[in-house]
């Protein structure tokens, strides 16, 4: 099927697939990690034969070996589809999947999980609420930095009503900054010390904070 399509797609492959080795040599790639490599050269390449090898690694770490890290990524494969392997995407299976792993208690589940809910997308229903609760259970249990800080945006910005408490969100914004999350100390002081009250208002939450860490 590469030979087929011409030496440039031929050559294109190879470069791709040497990259992809070396990564893996350099780095100490996981299985999902370069399950996820593969999955892009294919997809890069329009080889279905090459993300079908993807997908295949993703599903033997997944449900052979209980890799929560290759589930989640399966996950995303199947929300998003691929055009090479002409796989439609499915929010359903994908949200079973994702719920699956929130009830293991996988942050990284925790932490997506919390945002489809905060922007009610990809066929859940909104929920601000519930959206803090897991934020917050992602901080308390996992120490993540960045559901800290989305957990003191929520509050205060009372997007999840009465839950706006000033020593909770300084509790959490501080945390977030004491583990690296630079990100945090600006908001405070940009969005907290100055007084502002429902000051931000994104059409996608995700994207936002996607914007404001970079």
């Amino acid at each position: 099927h590469l030979i087929a399509d011409g030496k440039i797609s031929l050559v294109k492959f190879l470069t791709l697939f040497c990259i992809f080795f070396l990564n893996l040599n350099v780095f100490s790639s996981p299985l999902s990690d370069g399950a996820e490599r593969l999955i892009f050269i294919g997809e890069e390449i329009s080889s279905p034969d090459v993300v079908k090898r993807g997908v295949a690694l993703l599903k033997n770490g997944a449900y052979l070996n209980s890799d929560y890290d290759s589930l989640f990524s399966y996950s995303k494969f199947v929300r998003t589809g691929s055009v090479a392997f002409n796989i439609q995407p499915d929010d359903e299976k994908a949200n079973l999947i994702l719920l699956r792993l929130v009830n293991f208690n996988y942050d990284p589940a925790i932490f997506d999980y919390a945002f489809y809910l905060l922007d009610g997308k990809s066929g859940f229903v909104k929920n601000e609420l519930l959206s803090l609760k897991l934020f917050e259970t992602s901080y308390e249990i996992h120490q993540n930095p960045k559901s800290a800080f989305m957990a003191a945006v929520i509050r205060n910005e009372s997007i999840a009503p009465g839950t706006k408490n000033r020593n909770r969100i300084i509790e959490l914004l501080t945390f977030a900054s004491f583990k690296g999350f630079s990100p945090a100390q600006e908001y405070e002081r940009d969005f907290l010390n100055k007084g502002y009250w429902q000051s931000i208002h994104p059409a996608n939450w995700r994207e936002w904070f996607a914007n404001f860490s970079n």
